[in-house]
C-alpha cells in the first residue's frame, strides 16, 4: 500500500486564497475543450506547412508538456527530467530580451504551479526535516557569493545560467513535497529511467553511425541553442583517439554522470527481491545505459556506477560481488576492453594529460581557498592572473566558489539526507520500499563519489545535472518519511484557523 508522508502535530497549513465553489456547466468544459483541441490542431497545421515538421513536431510536444505541467506539479517533474535527459541544452528559438532555456522554462512552470497549489489547498503540507533548512541555508549562501563575486567578469550568460542552476536546486522542495506516496516516486523514476535509456539509445546510434553522420546529426540542434563547435568529442581532443559517446548532452562527462546515476537505479531494482519499478524497465534501460557509459570513456562516471552498485551489493546483495568480480577477471584474461583498461590505468598512475591537468586544478583551487577562505570568490573569474577558477571536483568548486561556509552547507545537506535514507532502510530492508531507498542510496553514492573527479553536479553551466542530483536526494528524503510514518502513529495536524482558536 502507498503510505503518506507523516502529518505532525506541529506542521501547520500555509493560508489559502478563497476559491469559488459555483459548479461549472459540464458542456462548458466540453465546449472549451473542443475550442482549445481545434485552435491547437490548426495552429500545428500551419506551422508544419511554413516551417515544416519537425518545429511542428516540437510544438505538439510543448503543448501537450505544457498541459502536464499546469495539471499538477508531479506530471510536471516528469517533463523536466524528460528535458534534463534529451535535451539538457535546448531554447525556445524565440528571443525576448534573453532566448528561455527550454529546461529553465520547464522548471519556473513548475515552480508556479507548485507554489500555486500550496496557496489554494488549505490540505497541503509542507513536510519538514533538519535537511531541508541546510538546503535553503546553501542556497543563501550561493547567493551571498554571487553578490560577493559581481564585478568578475560576470556576463548575461553568468546570470542566466545562476538563475537556471538556482531553479534546478529549488525543485528539491517541489519534489520532496509532491512525493506523498511510494507510487509517486515510483513514476518519477520510470521517466527518469525511460528518458536516459532513449538518450543512450540515440547515443550509441550516433557512434555506431560514425562522427560525419553524428555531427550532421546533432548540427541540426544548432538554432536551438546547442553550440556550433566541438560536436563531435575524441579523447583529449584528438582525432587519431577514440570518439566519445555523447548523444544529446553536449558534453561527454556530464552525460556520463547521468548514466551512471541511472545504471545504479536500473540494476539494483533489477536485482531487487521485490522491485518497485518493472524488471524490463530496468534491465532495458542497464542493457543500453552501460554499454553508452564506457563509450563515454569518463573514468569518473566508471568508478562512480561501480561505487554505487558496489554499496548495494555490500549492504544486501553481497552475491553479486562474485560474478561481478570473475566478469572483471575473465575480460582481462581474454583482452577484451583493453581500451578502457589501459585508459583507467592512464589514469591511475599520472600519466595522461587530462589527469594532470585536474592536478593542477586542484593545486589552484587549493590556493584560492586559502585566499577566500569564508566566502570564496563567487561565480565569475578568479581575482587575480595568477589563478584561475574551474576545479574537476564537487566539493572544491563549492569551497573555491562559496568557501568553507557553503561546502559545510553542501556537506551538512547531503550528509543529513544519506543518514535519514540509512536509518529508513535498516527499519523497511524486507520491504520493496528498502529496494527502493537501496537503489536511491546507491544512486547518491555514485553522484558524491564522482564528485570526487568531477564537477557538472554542481556547477552553474550544467543546471540540468544539478537537477538531477537534487531530485535524487529529495526522493531519498520522502520516501525515508514515509517508512518512518509507517512505523508510528499519527496525529492530525493544524490549521492556521484551529491554531488561532487554541490561542
Amino acid at each position: 500500500m502507498e503510505s503518506e508522508l507523516p502529518r505532525r502535530a506541529w506542521e501547520i497549513h500555509l493560508p489559502a486564497w478563497p476559491v469559488s465553489t459555483v459548479p461549472v456547466p459540464g458542456w462548458l468544459v466540453i465546449a472549451l475543450g473542443v475550442v482549445a483541441a481545434v485552435a491547437g490542431g490548426a495552429l500545428i497545421g500551419l506551422v508544419a506547412v511554413t516551417l515544416g515538421p519537425i518545429p511542428a513536431a516540437g510544438l505538439l510536444t510543448a503543448l501537450v508538456a505544457g498541459i502536464a505541467i499546469a495539471s499538477d506539479a508531479r506530471a510536471g517533474l516528469w517533463v523536466v527530467l524528460a528535458i534534463c535527459a534529451l535535451l539538457p541544452f535546448a531554447v525556445i528559438p524565440v528571443k525576448v530580451v534573453l532566448t528561455p532555456a527550454l529546461l529553465e522554462t520547464a522548471s519556473a512552470a513548475v515552480l508556479a504551479v507548485w507554489l500555486l497549489a500550496l496557496l489554494l489547498r488549505r490540505d497541503r503540507l509542507l513536510p519538514s526535516h533538519v535537511a531541508g533548512l541546510w538546503v535553503a541555508l546553501l542556497l543563501v549562501v550561493t547567493l551571498f557569493a554571487f553578490v560577493l563575486g559581481l564585478g568578475r567578469g560576470y556576463t548575461t550568460q553568468t546570470y542566466h545560467d545562476y538563475m537556471k542552476f538556482i531553479f534546478g536546486v529549488l525543485l528539491f522542495y517541489v519534489v520532496w513535497s509532491t512525493t506523498q506516496t511510494i507510487g509517486d516516486a515510483g513514476r518519477l523514476l520510470t521517466v527518469l529511467l525511460a528518458a536516459t535509456g532513449l538518450a543512450a539509445l540515440v547515443g550509441l546510434a550516433l557512434y555506431a553511425a560514425g562522427p560525419q553522420i553524428t555531427l550532421l546529426a546533432l548540427a541540426r540542434l544548432i538554432p536551438y541553442g546547442y553550440p556550433s563547435d566541438r560536436i563531435v568529442r575524441y579523447i583529449e581532443d584528438d582525432p587519431a583517439k577514440p570518439m566519445r559517446l555523447t548523444s544529446t548532452s553536449v558534453d561527454p562527462n556530464s552525460l556520463a554522470g547521468l548514466l551512471a546515476v541511472v545504471l545504479v537505479l536500473a540494476v539494483v531494482q533489477g536485482v531487487a527481491k521485490r522491485p518497485l519499478l518493472p524488471r524490463w524497465l530496468s534491465w532495458g534501460t542497464a542493457a543500453v545505459v552501460a554499454p553508452a557509459l564506457l563509450l563515454t570513456y569518463s573514468r569518473a562516471g566508471w568508478l562512480g556506477a561501480a561505487a554505487g552498485i558496489g554499496l548495494a551489493a555490500v549492504l544486501r546483495y553481497r552475491w553479486m560481488l562474485i560474478p561481478g568480480v570473475a566478469a572483471l577477471a575473465g575480460a582481462l584474461m581474454l583482452g577484451l576492453g583493453e581500451v578502457f583498461f589501459q585508459r583507467l590505468w592512464l589514469g591511475f598512475t599520472l600519466q595522461d594529460p587530462a589527469t594532470r591537468m585536474r592536478l593542477e586544478e586542484y593545486r589552484t583551487a587549493l590556493a584560492i581557498i586559502r585566499e577566500y577562505p569564508l566566502f570564496g570568490v563567487g561565480f565569475g573569474e578568479a581575482p587575480t592572473i595568477a589563478l584561475w577558477t574551474g576545479v574537476s571536483s564537487i566539493y572544491l568548486t563549492v569551497a573555491e566558489r562559496m568557501g568553507l561556509l557553503g561546502l559545510a552547507a553542501f556537506l551538512l545537506a547531503v550528509g543529513s539526507i544519506a543518514l535519514a535514507g540509512l536509518r529508513a532502510w535498516r527499519q523497511a530492508a524486507d520491504q520493496p520500499v528498502g529496494d527502493l531507498l537501496l537503489a536511491l542510496g546507491g544512486a547518491q553514492c555514485a553522484a558524491l563519489f564522482i564528485g570526487l573527479f568531477d564537477h557538472y553536479f554542481f556547477n552553474i553551466s550544467f543546471p540540468h545535472m544539478a537537477t538531477v542530483f537534487w531530485t535524487i536526494h529529495a526522493l531519498i528524503l520522502a520516501v525515508s518519511q514515509q517508512v518512518r510514518a509507517s512505523a508510528r502513529p499519527t496525529t492530525p495536524a493544524i490549521g492556521l484557523d484551529t491554531l488561532h482558536r487554541q490561542l
